[in-house]
């Protein structure tokens, strides 16, 4: 049975939809990737550039033409008037539901043969015998994906399961699936905590930025805002982002050591998805 799927653009909800109906809104301009969906495996919303099924969706023919969904465009996810509408949406499975604790195991392709727990994979990726695009799979005979792929080695999953559990984990964060692009700009940003700070950009994608610092500004989990600008005119922010990933480095033929953090993006302005599209554009 084909998936449904459900969405949030600007103050209208759309759904039940299927794949196909998704990526034509996608093509036709009717739908943005900075769009919210439900995860139906998860019961989160994400941004549709974030979810496994669309990450790979490039807005490309876009036309003006109408479809099912109407007469619409989208709008940014940060606005002054937030509707306090509530979706009437099934119920589906989320991780309440269930045991975080799962009897699983893990295959690599190539060393089919070898039945992996939960942590022996997250030691592999933490040893680097693992990377982001190694095919792993729950059964010896595939399908194979990535390991980027599965939402059970994603930050929230290892945080959930260092909740439920006393195993001292490896610092594992996988990388952002979207393509990045070079950024070299000086940023804004904004803790929860209300401390502000600039922070040089490395690199950014459509679903996250990397920054870099001299000093530690943030822990893990943390939520950020952010002004993809070197000041703050008037206290606007083009995304709202959590910190998904922390590690020191050097920049090449220098002795500093910098902290790096990997960002996930929860929310974007309009602004925002402008300058992520023509920096991805370009």
């Amino acid at each position: 049975m084909a998936a449904n799927y459900y969405l949030t653009t600007g103050k209208q909800k759309l759904g039940p939809l299927s794949e196909k109906n998704i990526i034509d809104g996608v093509r036709s301009g009717k739908i943005s990737l900075f769009d919210m969906i439900l995860n139906n495996q998860t019961g989160e919303w994400m941004m549709l550039a974030q979810h496994p099924d669309f990450s790979d969706l490039d807005p490309s023919n876009e036309s003006n033409t109408s479809s099912e969904y109407g007469d619409h465009l989208a709008v940014g996810l940060i606005s002054d008037q937030e509707s306090n509408e509530k979706l009437d949406l099934p119920e589906f499975i989320t991780p309440d539901n269930f045991p975080i604790l799962t009897p699983v195991y893990w295959y690599e392709k190539d060393h089919s043969d070898q039945r992996l727990k939960y942590l022996d994979v997250l030691e592999l990726i933490h040893s680097q015998k693992l990377s982001e695009q190694s095919l792993i799979s729950k059964n010896p005979h595939g399908p194979w994906q990535p390991v980027i792929n599965w939402d059970e080695f994603s930050p929230k999953s290892l945080e959930d399961y260092k909740r439920a559990s006393n195993e001292d984990l490896p610092d594992v964060h996988i990388r952002r699936k979207s393509q990045r692009f070079n950024c070299g700009k000086v940023f804004v940003a904004l803790s929860k905590k209300g401390t502000g700070f600039q922070v040089f950009c490395a690199d950014i994608s459509k679903t996250g930025l990397g920054f870099l610092v001299r000093a530690a500004k943030c822990d893990l989990n943390d939520e950020l805002m952010i002004k993809f600008d070197d000041k703050l005119q008037d206290s606007k922010f083009d995304a709202k982002g959590i910190v998904v990933s922390v590690r020191k480095v050097k920049l090449p033929g220098a002795n500093d050591i910098y902290i790096r953090y990997g960002v996930r993006f929860t929310a974007l302005s309009e602004a925002g998805k402008k300058f992520i599209l023509s920096v991805t554009k370009s």
